[in-house]
């Protein structure tokens, strides 16, 4: 019996003796050009437009080609458009030989580039760029005369149905390419002088030689250059910026984008009003000096979302659509230089010009601290001008980084607001940490081994708080007032509270606030849900509960000592349990209110 390796031997030597006697037609695929064009409108390219970046893009590969080879007259691109009608697109750029225009015009993604000898770096694909041409016109033309056979002129016509032809004629155009473009009706409105000098000057902003667009007597250069208006190079850059953008507003500075390793360069402007950490900003990057995108995402780190970036790569490769980069190595390597760029800049103003960057923060703080919680680099830059509100006021992030004590912090305000007049007395610094990314920023500092940080809580205050000396005199007054307050699951005690003017310092844990939550929610619900609430509530451990610190210092509870008749102490303690819970900003129940107005109405009843 034969093994199963011997088998598939006798099979591959069975398959070739049947190939070398039977040899098999070969057939070439060929491409359905309206399904093509489907495929580039609807799912490749985002808009029509973009036909002209391929043709900027085509134009721009030819002059730099011919520019390697030696160009003794300033390259340039013309582009002259007959409103509602056509447009003629001309470069001088090294020109197509009838060969090059079978292989790269008619031939769908095929390079244009000539020779692995040609040191030049290229995005064009010359069939591609032409095929876009066809979602705005059912024809196209194409003229060209070589620098490589100057003697001849060479005309291509293109049509939708996938046919082509190339004749020889007779012209007397100079050496470059020029390509007639007939608007179909649908696109017709989009063949004006206007729209197509917004169109090139959107896509072609950097080439370093003039693109002109002319119609009838209009005509206007394309990419004008940036003349200098000041002598201060700095307001230069930023006047460069709102032509660039067409903002009616000034950038507060600029980040310039150098590589050190020449992947890109360019300019980051540093926006002047606040924007959401989430918000989508509309950049300017350029691939080959030929607009890519304007999404940065791909590039850019996330917390850059202050910037708005002018910046050209010759390195980087482009992905099918060419609407933005192919991932890869070197993509990963520019995201990295793009984000040290940044942050060295921030760095650098945090030294040299550190009012220029607290006025930064001050307008983008909010969404600052979001990513400065997360990236400790950042957090080192901008936590200095971070303000937080403490027992002491307000003070500085710095102050914070080179405190040498305890910063204790609460997540509550209104238990700030209690708690503030206590940790000032005692020289200790608490923290409001209520507003969003504080608590994380405050903890960052422990993490980075800056400071000792301790969140308040109640096991922290019985530390913090002192027991009187007299406190056995109050334990019959804590006693009668526990079981007063039995039922709003809040014991009491007797502290030394400084000031003395404070009566009395509610407290209460998460659970014990979801719970009042609960109570509330079930008092406004009608009974509607009362059980589902009821469940929820079930659901909370035995330690959900309040303290009542009652403060031996304070007269009124001094007085309290005084009285022998339980039921004056139980009247007493609700309505000081009461007054805490509106001093502390805590939600107050109707049945509580209730309960205060009907213990007030008793003490008028008593004369007290």
């Amino acid at each position: 019996m034969l093994s199963a390796e011997s088998v598939i031997c006798l099979f591959f030597t069975l398959y070739r003796f049947y190939y070398e006697e039977n040899i098999m037609e070969e057939y070439i695929f060929n491409v359905n050009l309206g399904g093509m064009m489907d495929l580039l409108s609807n799912h490749l390219y985002s808009t029509p437009k973009v036909f002209i970046r391929e043709l900027l893009q085509n134009s721009a590969d030819a002059i730099n080609l011919r520019k390697s080879h030696g160009m003794s007259e300033e390259p340039r691109i013309d582009i002259v458009v007959e409103e509602n009608k056509y447009l003629i697109f001309k470069d001088n750029g090294c020109g197509l030989t009838e060969d090059e225009i079978h292989k790269f015009v008619s031939v769908i993604g095929q390079s244009s580039k000539r020779s692995s000898n040609d040191n030049i770096s290229y995005i064009g694909r010359f069939g591609i760029g032409m095929l876009s041409c066809f979602m705005v016109t059912p024809e196209i033309i194409l003229r060209s005369r070589s620098t490589e056979t100057p003697d001849k002129v060479f005309e291509w016509h293109g049509y939708t149905n996938g046919k082509y032809t190339v004749s020889e004629i007779n012209s007397d155009m100079p050496a470059g390419t020029e390509i007639i473009i007939n608007a179909s009706e649908e696109f017709s409105d989009f063949f004006t002088f206007s729209t197509i000098l917004s169109a090139v000057r959107y896509y072609a902003l950097p080439l370093p030689f003039p693109v002109f667009v002319r119609s009838g007597n209009f005509s206007a250069r394309a990419n004008p250059l940036f003349n200098k208006t000041s002598k201060n190079d700095r307001e230069n850059v930023l006047t460069m910026g709102r032509h660039i953008f067409g903002t009616d507003f000034d950038f507060i500075d600029y980040i310039p984008l150098e590589s050190e390793k020449g992947l890109f360069s360019g300019v980051a402007y540093i926006i002047p009003f606040t924007v959401s950490a989430a918000s989508v900003r509309s950049h300017r990057i350029y691939l080959r000096n030929i607009l890519l995108t304007e999404d940065g995402s791909s590039i850019l780190p996330e917390w850059a979302f202050f910037v708005q970036c002018f910046f050209n790569t010759d390195k980087l490769s482009a992905n099918a659509s060419r609407e933005n980069f192919y991932r890869n190595d070197l993509l990963k390597e520019a995201e990295k230089e793009i984000e040290h760029c940044i942050s060295s800049y921030l760095e650098r103003i945090s030294i040299q010009n550190p009012a220029l960057l607290a006025r930064i923060v001050s307008i983008h703080g909010t969404a600052l601290k979001s990513v400065a919680t997360e990236n400790e680099r950042l957090f080192r830059i901008f936590m200095p001008y971070f303000n937080f509100e403490t027992s002491f006021g307000i003070r500085s992030g710095k102050t914070l980084m080179h405190y040498d004590y305890s910063i204790f912090y609460t997540t509550d305000a209104d238990a700030f607001r209690q708690l503030r007049p206590i940790f000032c007395e005692k020289d200790e610094l608490l923290v409001n940490a209520s507003q969003v990314y504080v608590k994380d920023l405050i903890c960052m500092l422990e993490k980075l081994d800056s400071a000792h940080i301790e969140a308040v809580s109640e096991t922290l205050l019985d530390t913090l708080l002192e027991d009187p000396e007299d406190a056995d005199d109050y334990d019959y007054v804590c006693a009668i007032a526990s079981i007063a307050l039995e039922k709003y699951d809040c014991s009491v005690r007797i502290k030394s509270i400084i000031p003395a003017q404070l009566t009395s310092l509610y407290t209460i844990n998460t659970e014990g606030q979801l719970k009042r939550d609960i109570e509330r929610a079930k008092e406004n619900s009608n009974g509607m849900f009362d059980e589902m609430l009821d469940n929820f509530s079930d659901e909370l451990s035995a330690d959900s509960s309040s303290i009542l610190y009652l403060n031996a210092e304070n007269p009124l509870v001094m007085k309290l000592t005084d009285i022998d008749d339980p039921e004056k102490i139980d009247v007493c303690a609700q309505i000081i349990y009461m007054q805490a819970l509106i001093a502390g900003g805590f939600p107050v129940s109707p049945a509580e209110m209730f309960m205060m107005n009907e213990n007030l109405i008793k003490l008028l009843e008593w004369g007290i």
